[in-house]
């Protein structure tokens, strides 16, 4: 009989989570190619329009104000340069940083946990990050962090102490706080594994002291040149306004016994489908706490998952798709059932060490396996059969999002490039689609219904750039959501748009979104007869000659 190597024998162990990992990437391959022409979201809108500008040759907060920084602009301004400018092209470029993020979690699993659990790691991220609970076709700027952030924390691992690794490490944290401002707790889970690291090796002070202050330069640097950049491009009083200032008018704004109530509700349903696999992963996290030899490993994985939760809870709304920067850590969770031995040959001071039993070993396949089938098992409708719109209005109800498809295709026809266009409301996707430039660099009116003392501010410059603009179309969105009108927003720019609309403009279509059916869209001369049948509709107004 011919004797196998232990390499060999090795990796015929490993058989089955590989094999896992690569059934749950091509089931996770299939559900994005299948909803790649679904149109933009609103979110997904703002980010593509600004990404079109920087394209365009505009800097960021020079034609369009935002409350995030801009790295998430500049991720769709490469995808719609190398795909082109098409929704699907940026629905594209996020299956290639899922797939590479669930692949950076593989390999983050292998440094801490031996090849089977990277595999099973990758895997948990690949099923939760693709799930609707979270909105995971959705190229949400979450997305994003958390490719840098894993990323960043591979290099971490492989710094090993090293200095030129520990700057290289706090750069890439940097770039994920670029792609939305909670990403800065990635960062500070790096600083924090940096002096945990320290404590245990017992490395000189100095040494220690020069790691660190070279991993916070690292991490302050894609900042400081973006403010750099602003600065030079005459754009930065503006950027430290929205980024900064009004963002600091926003932060608190929600009352702690809400930020409760919103936790408790949207938690349930973040979990929803994945709910095994959330709790095999706090479980796992248990045990290896209370194992000496697993602590270790034990301890990364909790200190991740409390401060992705801290990202999580950014702003005190606890948004679904918020919770996509906690995957990482619970996808780590799941790696820690198949923590092996490592190679004598490769000795990695991160690794940890449990014997692991051939019967505790399948017991946790098996369970992982359960858990994934049945999270497709209860998502099989959306991951296998909705059509792309049935997808947009079950997720998101009458929000305008198919619609703006087509009113941005009616005023791309019936305008000349250089026009410009107004939106009173807040889907800035219709901007993207038809290929014109904003009226005003006020792309969300959601800012405009706040209490606090810059709503009405922000609604009179909002006004004075749209009639300096003259556009000559308006795109007025009836659609609560939109605006998120509160009992005390201040009115200005409703009686503003009333009288502006009625003098300067002509009823040019109208679009009635109705339930589980098509909109109904009326254009030309029918459109000012034409009453609307839902109080959920767009009115789109032409510059009268």
């Amino acid at each position: 009989m011919q004797t196998r190597s232990p390499t060999e024998r090795a990796w015929r162990t490993h058989l089955v989570p590989l094999a896992i990992l690569a059934l749950v990437l091509l089931v996770s391959l299939i559900v994005r190619i299948r909803l790649l022409n679904a149109p933009l979201e609103r979110d997904e809108g703002e980010h593509a329009y600004l990404g079109q500008a920087l394209l365009a040759g505009y800097a960021p907060w020079q034609i369009a104000y935002n409350l995030k920084l801009p790295g998430t602009d500049a991720m769709y301004a490469f995808f719609l340069a190398v795909f082109g400018q098409t929704a699907s092209a940026i629905r594209l470029g996020l299956l290639l940083v899922n797939t590479a993020t669930i692949i950076l979690i593989a390999l983050l699993g292998k440094r801490l946990f031996g090849v089977s659990g990277g595999a099973i790691a990758g895997a948990s991220y690949a099923v939760m990050s693709f799930s609707r609970n979270v909105f995971g076709t959705i190229a949400h700027s979450t997305h994003f962090v958390v490719f840098f952030a894993v990323l960043a924390t591979l290099l971490l691992l492989i710094a090993a102490g090293r200095t030129r690794w520990l700057f290289l490490s706090g750069i890439v944290y940097g770039v994920a706080f670029l792609m939305k401002q909670p990403g800065i707790a990635f960062a500070a889970f790096g600083a924090l594994f940096i002096a945990y690291r320290w404590r245990r090796s017992g490395e000189p002070f100095a040494r220690a002291i020069k790691g660190m202050a070279a991993f916070v330069s690292g991490v302050m640097l894609p900042y400081g040149l973006l403010c750099l950049a602003l600065w030079r491009a005459g754009t930065f009083p503006r950027f430290w306004f929205w980024t900064v200032t009004l963002a600091r008018a926003y932060a608190g704004k929600v009352p702690w016994d809400l930020e409760l109530k919103y936790f408790q509700m949207n938690l349930p349903s973040v979990i929803g489908p994945n709910f095994l696999l959330w709790a095999l992963s706090g479980a796992a996290l248990a045990v290896a706490c209370l194992n000496r030899r697993t602590r270790r490993a034990g301890l990364f994985v909790g200190a991740l998952l409390l401060l992705s939760f801290l990202a999580v809870s950014a702003g005190g709304s606890f948004n679904p798709n918020y919770f996509i920067f906690m995957l990482p850590a619970v996808a780590l969770g799941n790696g820690l059932w198949l923590a092996e031995e490592r190679d004598a040959e490769q000795p990695n001071p991160d690794a940890v060490h449990p014997d692991t039993g051939r019967r505790a070993r399948q017991a946790a396949l098996s369970f992982f396996f359960a858990a994934c089938l049945c999270s497709v098992a209860i998502q099989r409708d959306y991951l296998f059969a909705m059509s792309s719109f049935e997808f947009e209005r079950s997720s998101y109800g009458l929000n305008p999002f198919p619609e703006a498809v087509e009113v941005a295709s009616y005023i791309r026809s019936h305008s000349d490039p250089g026009a410009r266009i107004a939106v009173l409301g807040s889907e800035a996707e219709i901007y993207f689609y038809a290929h014109r430039q904003a009226a005003t660099g006020y792309l969300f009116t959601y800012g405009l219904m706040e209490t606090h003392e810059f709503a009405l501010p922000g609604q009179l410059e909002m006004i004075h750039e749209i009639e300096s603009a003259r556009p000559q179309y308006i795109v007025v969105v009836s659609v609560p959501t939109s605006w998120l009108r509160q009992a005390d927003s201040p009115t200005t720019i409703y009686r503003w748009l009333d009288d502006y609309c009625q003098r300067n403009f002509s009823i040019e279509g109208i679009v009635d979104l109705l339930p589980e059916v098509p909109a109904t869209y009326v254009w030309g001369p029918a459109a000012a007869s034409y009453q609307p049948q839902s109080p959920a509709h767009l009115i789109l107004y032409r510059r009268k000659s």
